[in-house]
């Protein structure tokens, strides 16, 4: 028995047009009743669901690429869709370039995608140093986000712009509460196995000093700072006694190399 013929309205008759919702009740209640979705689509619905029920039910080729073409056009941005479309089409015109060019340029995007999932997906993040203050209680989210706006505002040059600085200079945090954010920022950065970039992570990723001793060593060189004694963490753990100035040195040369490898030097 031939399939019933889906004659729709010319489309010089003007139709108001109604979105239908998803899932779609008529749909869901008639989905195998092709008049009953031609009438619903007749009745002047955009209707996804009615026209890929439909796609399902004809069996003539030609009236499935046409139903899928109305899916397709409602639907731009559904892949499957818009494949299932060009599939048709070529059942009916296995000659159509554009239709072959289309499903190949579909085809490629999801092969990129694919291996951007699986390969260059984004790098796990330690958090930021104003996050984990608010976190153990040293500040308030309304004192890091006021902090934030002075941050951005003026000269970038004009003076030390960093968040704990910044917090140290309003007297907002000791240097005891950084030390500590920074040591539980040194922990995260470690455990998401991210590259030392600075000396004291450096240090204690090779077991030269434990993270308790980090974590006095920049205490006491925030505390210098704030009287203008500028010393660099080497000279403070050197001075603590916790490493001997060959370590420091040692470790810097090691620093260094590990970075320039990165350039094939």
């Amino acid at each position: 028995m031939a399939s019933p013929t889906l004659k729709m309205r010319p489309h010089y008759e003007i139709v108001a047009m109604k979105q239908c919702s998803h899932p779609c009740p008529v749909v869901t209640n008639n989905h195998t009743s092709i008049e009953r979705l031609r009438a619903h689509l007749i009745e002047g619905h955009q209707c996804l669901d009615a026209w890929l029920a439909l796609s399902d039910l004809v069996k003539d080729p030609r009236q499935r690429r046409d139903c899928l073409e109305r899916a397709s056009v409602l639907a731009p941005e559904n892949e499957p869709i818009q494949m299932a479309y060009l599939q048709a089409q070529l059942i009916v015109e296995p000659g159509d370039l554009a239709a072959q060019r289309r499903m190949a340029e579909i085809r490629t995007m999801q092969l990129i995608a694919d291996v951007k999932t699986l390969h260059f997906h984004e790098r796990p993040q330690a958090r930021l140093i104003g996050d984990i203050l608010v976190e153990i209680g040293a500040i308030s989210n309304q004192e890091l986000q006021e902090v934030l706006r002075y941050q951005k505002s003026g000269s970038v040059i004009s003076a030390d712009r960093r968040v704990g600085q910044i917090l140290l200079q309003r007297g907002l945090i000791t240097p005891s509460k950084l030390a500590k954010a920074l040591i539980m920022q040194q922990q995260e950065r470690s455990n998401l196995r991210i590259a030392p970039q600075v000396l004291g992570e450096y240090l204690v990723g090779q077991n030269y000093i434990t993270p308790e001793q980090l974590e006095l060593a920049l205490a006491e060189q925030l505390r210098l700072d704030q009287r203008n004694q500028r010393l660099s963490l080497g000279q403070i753990l050197v001075r603590l006694n916790m490493v001997t100035p060959d370590r420091i040195d040692e470790a810097l040369q090691d620093q260094e190399r590990s970075f320039w490898s990165k350039f094939g030097y």
